[in-house]
């Protein structure tokens, strides 16, 4: 695979990089032809790579030389498969711009590393052939490689995708084109784990708190797969009629009108159950004929209803919320459940979804999630309830006209229900943002 040249700058404070000022100084020693090569990596949950000399010291943050400011998507990518390579060239300062070796400011050091952009030959192979079975133009298939490709889903699962494709959807308005995709943290993270279960025929389970992503998951992984999404919303109201249909007279004639949900799962969409743990238990066995190796139903009054060989459902869960309950074992028994990750950082989910935010402001909105979370983990601390993702994006969205301050307050401070909640809220967000 043929690839282009990028460079990172890497620097950091000495208590983040311990070992940088010992290896800027080994540098000064020899001549830039013989500079050593380093790794960068992931280091647990930091949201910025760190560098290495060896590769066996890559994880040990008292060996690290460096961090990387900035880092490019396309080596957020290649670190999600594994470490990455590359060559020191030049001394920097802390503004980035290169300097002398003997230059006093010298805070950091500018390395180079080879960023493959060609796919393999199998993937595009793959692609061709999917164009060619009406899955889409060939444009719109090499942007959903180039995203599986930097997000770190296996080779084999993206040739896969492309085999298995959804080809000319009888409802292609229904398929999804998410203005912001979904981000997993590493190459077997809840993307690549729920697009293998799909493309094993299976249905998922996506359990997690209010703004974790669930929805955002689904609707990236019916974009991959070219499938219609038909989402319902869940609630204790919702009966059987809801998800079966019943009889309806049309110009004085009795006749069955199948629901929604029944008319989509023959037609091959991906049917998403949103809060599925709010409806009657007695309610979701209606699903558990079309979720089992039968993949029907028998509808009274109606017919045999067969679902298409690439529907599927898709349940999304808040556990613990005040309306749920617990699920049938049987109906929790026919969905493969992913569990989603908690964010340590928020900083690039809100970059994605609100480009236009500016940097300090989402250092702030990151700060304050993390004081927020943080309560949430000790003992004695806020209930769940208490975090807002969305409410952090809203307020980003609103900074323009009303400043952070006044967006937090109102968007993630006043949400809870309860009035001490919304008092300690405010009192953290009024002392870390003026």
């Amino acid at each position: 695979m043929k690839g282009r040249t990028e460079t990172v700058i890497c620097g950091g404070s000495n208590l983040r990089a311990p070992m940088k000022l010992d290896f800027i100084s080994s540098l000064r020693d020899v001549s830039p032809g013989e500079w050593p090569e380093i790794v960068i990596v992931r280091t647990g949950n930091e949201t910025e790579p760190a560098c290495f000399v060896h590769a066996e010291d890559a994880g040990d943050i008292f060996n690290c030389i460096g961090i990387v400011a900035a880092p490019s998507e396309r080596l957020v990518a290649m670190l999600r498969t594994a470490a990455v390579t590359a060559r020191p060239r030049a001394f920097c300062r802390n503004d980035a711009t290169v300097c002398r070796a003997d230059d006093p400011e010298a805070w950091g050091f500018i390395a180079e590393f080879e960023a493959v952009d060609e796919l393999p030959l199998a993937v595009s192979e793959a692609i061709s052939r999917a164009s060619e079975r009406g899955c889409g133009n060939e444009a719109e298939l090499l942007d959903k490689a180039a995203y599986m490709t930097e997000q770190g889903i296996p080779q084999k699962v993206i040739i896969s995708t492309f085999e298995q494709m959804l080809a000319d959807p009888k409802y292609p308005e229904l398929v999804p084109c998410p203005a912001v995709k979904f981000v997993q943290s590493d190459a077997y993270g809840e993307l690549t784990r729920g697009l293998a279960y799909r493309l094993s025929g299976l249905n998922l389970r996506l359990i997690g708190g209010k703004g974790c992503g669930k929805n955002t998951l689904a609707q990236t992984l019916d974009w991959i797969l070219n499938v219609p999404q038909y989402r319902m919303q869940g609630n204790a109201e919702m009966d059987k009629l809801d998800l079966l249909g019943g009889p309806t007279i049309e110009n004085g004639t009795l006749r069955y009108k199948l629901s929604d949900m029944l008319r989509y799962i023959e037609a091959g969409a991906d049917v998403v159950l949103d809060e599925g743990n709010t409806i009657k238990p007695e309610c979701a066995d209606v699903l558990h004929s079309l979720t089992d190796e039968a993949r029907r139903i028998q509808v009274p009054g109606y017919g045999l209803v067969k679902m298409h060989p690439k529907s599927s459902f898709t349940i999304t869960m808040n556990e613990g919320y005040a309306g749920t309950n617990y699920m049938n074992e049987a109906t929790i028994d026919r969905f493969t459940p992913i569990q989603m990750s908690e964010h340590e950082s928020v900083k690039e989910i809100l970059r994605r979804v609100v480009p236009t935010a500016s940097e300090h402001c989402l250092n702030v909105c990151d700060v304050v999630y993390c004081a927020i979370k943080s309560r949430i983990d000790s003992a004695g601390g806020l209930e769940p309830d208490a975090m807002t993702i969305r409410g952090l994006v809203d307020a980003l969205r609103a900074e323009p006209l009303l400043g952070l301050r006044w967006g937090l307050m109102d968007n993630v401070a006043a949400k809870p229900q309860d009035q001490y909640t919304r008092l300690q809220l405010t009192e953290l967000i009024e002392s870390m943002v003026p």
